[in-house]
């Protein structure tokens, strides 16, 4: 039975996925780390003990999230030491109501202003808030019994730390080895998304836009596999998968470069049967990227060969030999853009037969510094105090949310049941944001996930009163939690439900009643609707700082890649600043579709400057390597000539280029790329971000 089980699993592409990347590992660990932390406590105490310090490795759980070794410590110190301390200023200050008061505004403002750290800072400020909820739950108890229940609160935090550090040592190459599936499988999607281009019934724009968003995705992907793999290589396994994502990102750039070949392609061929045959052979390179990613790049046999072409790689070529020979047809440029479109294809499928080869050969490891590839995060006190400032997004987030805090306390105060609105409080903490679109989608997701959390935990409290079969429950949702959270937030949302409220009647039998709950979240709810418009940040006040790195991005891209002495590494670095900042401002429109129309910035505007950066980028990295080829004429002097130009035109120097039509492939490019620099320009100029 459980083997029907784990293949019916595993024939669920969706669910196949997400089990095979770092989140799913980590939530794994998470769930282990817990259980042992309580087990422990039940070996050596009892379940009180063992309920007190499962809390505690609870909360110092939530930031244990998939990082890098490097980040793990600071991240779980920080919740670590914040844990006694919120707990003994809700404790110190419960019995008198100003104090109470103020000491949750004041937890609600540091939990806001911990997303000053970035993406890492949010759980961190979860934890917070956790542990007011848990604390704020918790019976009166003579101090002595106080002291001795936040002490093994402490200790269960202490002892999840010590684990997590361990399990990152333990299960390193394994993360590292995940992070690069997951970069897989998003270039995958985005292979797949290619192939829309051969279609001349879909809209160009609309595949180009689509295309940029699922760039943005693996670049997110990308660098997240960066942070892992190029650190501390340490055995020939982890330099292998170094070897092997460097390889990807030249197979991405062979890929990206065959961007500029679709609108001639479409023009010429329409829906001859030569452009089903490129679409179905780029539909089977995205299934071999996937056939890389469902190997678990274990093995020492490469998983790729020439099967899934057998039939399509000749007939290309035969199609392609008939409209060359076919005097009835002018296609002279045509068939120049085709020959070079099958070649940039063929290619892109060769670079993945490189990328599985590099994955799987013994490789030396080698000293390398590739730190300027990595992310940079820091938890110094500076990242604090630069954003208290009024235009900062991240004070006016905290101000916001003080605010909405002090609403819902004010409310929880007025219901029957009092004694219980913390539930308002964590709803409220939770779905609020720094933005008004993730705001807006949590609302949703956190009102569907909490009504099914409500249910499903009325329905296992009626069957199971038992301590250890609920913290077992306890164990697996937190699994569930991690593993689900950049995927499907809903479930992450009623899997943290259910062991919230699991968690509250641990530590305080019989608070949990179904229609409190599910009323809390809606008033919660409410409350972070009602305050998503105090002190906003919009996305329009920051789409012309973006725009204006993206042309700063794009100029320094534009003048390494087109000198010809420029070093690799300088290169890569250039094309990943583009690929960063293309992706942030992609996701600002994103998040920007979702707010009031009277905030938002001319959306077409922002469409084109995405989809002509995204095809200026192409068109660069198209030239760089037909500059390299042996046939190549007068390269130096036109690459000159060029990034003249462009640089001139980025830089807002002039306002257009001439250009001259050429049948030479390089011209071509050059011509495109000069083209698309001045859409960019005119775009960025209309939002502000150039003069």
């Amino acid at each position: 039975m459980l083997r029907r089980f784990a293949h019916r699993i595993t024939r669920n592409p969706l669910l196949a996925r997400q089990l095979r990347n770092h989140h799913a590992l980590s939530g794994f660990g998470c769930s282990l780390g817990v259980a042992l932390v309580a087990l422990l406590a039940w070996a050596v105490g009892d379940t009180r003990a063992a309920i007190a310090m499962a809390a505690g490795a609870l909360v110092v759980s939530l930031t244990d999230i998939p990082a890098p070794r490097r980040n793990k410590l600071p991240l779980l110190l920080a919740n670590l030491v914040q844990m006694p301390v919120v707990a003994l200023l809700v404790l110190a200050t419960h019995e008198t109501l100003p104090l109470f008061t103020a000491a949750i505004l004041l937890i609600a403002f540091a939990s806001g202003m911990a997303t000053a750290w970035g993406k890492p800072g949010l759980p961190l400020g979860y934890g917070m808030m956790m542990t007011m909820a848990f604390t704020m739950a918790q019976p009166d108890l003579p101090p002595r019994e106080q002291a001795a229940h936040l002490a093994l609160q402490f200790a269960g935090g202490l002892c999840y730390l010590l684990y997590a550090l361990l399990m990152a040592r333990l299960t390193d190459t394994a993360m590292r080895r995940r992070a690069v599936v997951d970069a897989l499988y998003a270039f995958a999607d985005y292979v797949r998304g290619k192939a829309a281009l051969f279609n001349p019934a879909n809209d160009l724009d609309a595949v180009y836009a689509e295309l940029v968003r699922r760039q943005a995705a693996f670049a997110e992907r990308l660098q997240t596999a960066r942070d892992f793999v190029f650190v501390d290589r340490c055995s020939p396994e982890q330099q292998a998968l170094t070897n092997g994502l460097l390889a990807l990102i030249d197979a991405h750039e062979a890929v990206l470069a065959s961007q500029g070949d679709y609108a001639p392609l479409r023009e010429a061929f329409g829906d001859h049967r030569v452009m089903r045959l490129l679409a179905a052979m780029t539909h089977a390179a995205a299934d071999d990227v996937l056939r890389l990613a469902h190997g678990g790049l274990s093995g020492s046999r490469p998983v790729l060969d020439d099967t899934p072409y057998r039939n399509t790689r000749p007939a290309l070529e035969r199609e392609v030999a008939a409209l060359s020979a076919d005097p009835a047809l002018d296609h002279s440029a045509a068939i120049a853009v085709l020959e070079a479109g099958r070649r940039k294809l063929l290619g892109a499928i060769d670079g993945l037969r490189r990328v599985d080869r590099a994955l799987r050969e013994p490789a030396q490891v080698d000293d390398e510094d590739m730190s300027r590839f990595l992310s940079r995060s820091s938890f110094t006190p500076r990242a604090l105090r630069d954003e208290f400032r009024l235009d900062s997004p991240v004070l006016r987030y905290a101000l916001r949310l003080t605010l909405a805090m002090a609403a819902a306390f004010a409310l929880s105060r007025w219901l029957p049941w009092a004694g219980h609105g913390y539930w308002i409080l964590l709803t409220v903490s939770l779905v609020m944001r720094a933005s008004f679109s993730q705001t807006r989608q949590r609302q949703t997701d956190r009102m569907i996930g909490n009504a099914l959390g409500c249910l499903f935990v009325a329905v296992i409290l009626h069957l199971v009163s038992a301590p250890a079969v609920l913290l077992g429950i306890v164990f697996v949702c937190i699994g569930v939690a991690h593993a689900f959270i950049t995927v499907r937030y809903r479930v992450t949302v009623t899997a943290a439900c259910v062991m919230a409220l699991l968690q509250l009647h641990l530590i305080a039998p019989g608070s949990f009643h179904i229609s409190e709950r599910f009323f809390d979240t809606v008033v919660g709810v409410a409350v972070a609707w009602l305050f998503s418009r105090v002190l906003p940040s919009w996305e329009r006040d920051s789409v012309t700082a973006l725009a204006a790195r993206l042309l700063g991005a794009l100029r320094e891209y534009v003048e390494l890649a087109l000198t010809p002495d420029t070093r690799d590494m300088h290169y890569r670095l250039a094309r990943r600043h583009v690929q960063e900042a293309l992706g942030t401002l992609s996701d600002a429109v994103v998040r920007m579709r979702d707010e009031p129309a009277s905030q938002q910035q001319p959306l077409a505007t922002l469409n084109v400057l995405t989809t002509r950066g995204y095809l200026l980028l192409a068109h660069i990295a198209a030239a760089r390597r037909l500059s390299a080829r042996p046939d190549a004429s007068n390269v130096e002097e036109r690459l000159t000539a060029a990034r003249r130009e462009l640089g001139a035109l980025l830089g807002s120097d002039v306002t257009s280029v001439p250009s001259t039509p050429s049948p030479d492939p390089l011209s071509r490019r050059l011509d495109a790329a000069r083209t698309d620099a001045q859409a960019v320009v005119t775009a960025a100029r209309t939002l502000g971000a150039a003069t």
